[in-house]
């Protein structure tokens, strides 16, 4: 599975992250984790959440109509990333980023709102 984060060299990311306040869920086979998403990109995401599965736990994540496997690369803080097995579409985090916009108009954190 490809790395997740900082490139190598220049410590740039490979693919711009946009933040995305949407709820999710990593589905692991002994547990769910509901989640808030941090930020995301084609790539992979960044959740936070009071419970997460551990550094290394293969997942499916979910966010809105989002799917994809991945596998969690670091845990820490209530907070983890997720590298995801295959890039999602440009379009989906483009379209979550708008639905996170909307959170911002209403000015209530997603977790209120759900």
């Amino acid at each position: 599975m490809s790395t997740f984060g900082k490139s190598n060299g220049g410590g740039r990311r490979r693919s711009a992250r946009a933040r995305t306040p949407v709820l999710g869920t990593l589905l692991t086979v002994a547990n769910d984790y509901r989640f808030g998403l941090v930020n995301l990109s084609s790539t992979g995401a960044r959740v936070s959440a009071p419970e997460l599965p551990p550094e290394g736990e293969e997942v499916i994540f979910l966010a809105d109509k989002v799917q994809s496997f991945g596998q969690v690369v670091w845990a820490r803080n209530g907070q983890c990333g997720v590298a995801f097995e295959a890039p999602i579409l440009a379009g989906e985090v483009q379209r979550l980023q708008r639905e996170g916009d909307l959170w911002r108009l209403v000015d209530l954190p997603p977790e209120e709102s759900a």
